[in-house]
């Protein structure tokens, strides 16, 4: 075998060799002039007719392949065009490039799968293109990748919000609570965008959902009730302990805001974290502080006393003793005298049905915390991200929820 019948071979690009004395190179790049092989015929794109004599040439094109030997490597050809009864005359279709392009489908994997471990600025500064091809090269592949997906029934369903930006900015994201990956999202907390996410989701795959975990946002309850009749409604257990976080700390400022002694003022003042945390998880100096407040301030004593009863809620086995003791507690808060923990009371006893919908299912939105580190270091890696659709695919693909790069892209 000659050495051109060598680097043809290497080429494997199927019809097409590389031409006599085609091969240019120099300390960066390599050029392959390449030509079609003999009896090898030429495919129309709209019918998909091969014909065996081609209408005419176009202008010869140079297109960018893998890279080869630690060189950037090009391909210089001349497509054909067809003349085809049903189509009238067209460009040859090509298995090994899309028309117009000017990356090979293998370089643009290449590309897509260094996109999935660099930012696109690095990826394009590495191989020397601009940042905005590297970007819509990767736009395209995940987009190929989530045509492919193959879409599962979805048993329990999360809906849960991110930041995507400075100044309260939040995006909506849904996930697959079994499988753990997330399935859509929109670019807002409303229920019109939410809607259309279960409208663009299908009547089919919106009827198999059997529980849906959400926090106490109101436009995702009524989207979920029109959408999801058959779904039962999972209230997540953190955002519960969040409102529960919130009554603590607004009896703190309150108390803090009226303190008479100076001393004591300043010791509140101090203290905002010590009442969020577990007990269990204070070390001995902040329990002292802790108690020394206590102590000195009976509404905080009462306030986080409620707090610490409250963790014995998700303990309870069945729904039964969870209805049980959430009625003493809400009693309790009335009782207290706090505004803040009677607003919870109230609060609690509206949503009392979706709270204790959690025994049934065991569901939360605890999946949603670590791909919100996800998320995070998407955007800090990549400096943030101005179109929602592409950061969007990239949390899928981050992920799982798109297939195998390798599956879909590759087309040799």
């Amino acid at each position: 075998m000659s050495q051109l019948e060598i680097i043809t071979e290497l080429l494997g690009i199927q019809g097409w060799e590389i031409v006599e004395n085609g091969v240019e190179y120099s300390e960066d790049e390599v050029i392959l002039h390449i030509e079609r092989s003999e009896d090898t015929g030429y495919q129309c794109p709209g019918c998909g007719q091969t014909f065996m004599i081609a209408y005419d040439h176009q202008a010869c094109r140079l297109v960018r392949d893998f890279p080869v030997f630690g060189r950037r490597c090009y391909l210089f050809f001349c497509p054909a065009r067809v003349c085809c009864e049903s189509c009238g005359v067209q460009t040859e279709a090509l298995e090994w490039i899309e028309p117009y392009e000017r990356q090979t489908f293998r370089y643009e994997h290449y590309i897509a799968t260094l996109c999935q471990i660099l930012p696109v600025l690095d990826v394009a500064a590495h191989e020397e293109l601009g940042k905005n091809c590297v970007y819509r090269i990767d736009r395209k592949c995940l987009e190929r990748r989530n045509e492919q997906r193959v879409d599962k029934p979805v048993r329990f369903l999360g809906i849960d919000e991110i930041s995507v930006r400075r100044g309260h900015k939040f995006a909506t994201l849904f996930y697959d609570l079994e499988r753990r990956e997330v399935i859509g999202g929109v670019l807002t907390r409303r229920q019109r965008a939410v809607s259309g996410f279960f409208r663009r989701f299908g009547k089919e795959a919106c009827a198999n959902v059997e529980a849906v975990c959400t926090d106490l946002w109101s436009p995702f309850h009524n989207s979920i009730k029109r959408h999801l009749k058959k779904a039962v409604l999972v209230f997540d257990k953190f955002h519960v302990y969040g409102y529960l976080s919130d009554a603590i700390g607004e009896v703190r400022r309150e108390e803090q805001r009226t303190a008479q002694q100076s001393e004591q003022k300043d010791i509140i003042k101090g203290s905002r974290w010590l009442w969020l945390k577990k007990r269990a998880r204070l070390r001995r100096k902040q329990k002292e502080t802790l108690e020394e407040i206590m102590a000195l301030n009976e509404n905080l004593q009462k306030a986080y006393l409620l707090k610490e009863d409250f963790e014995a809620l998700y303990s309870c086995e069945t729904e039964q003793e969870a209805q049980d003791f959430l009625e003493q507690w809400t009693m309790r808060c009335k009782e207290s005298g706090l505004k803040a923990f009677k607003k919870l009371a109230k609060r609690t006893n509206r949503w009392k049905k979706g709270i204790l919908a959690y025994y049934q299912y065991r569901i939360t939105n605890s999946v949603s915390e670590g791909i919100n580190n996800k998320v995070k270091v998407l955007k800090r890696r990549s400096y943030g991200f101005h179109d929602f659709g592409y950061f969007l695919l990239k949390i899928m693909d981050a992920t799982g929820a798109l297939p195998s790069i390798q599956a879909v892209t590759h087309r040799f």
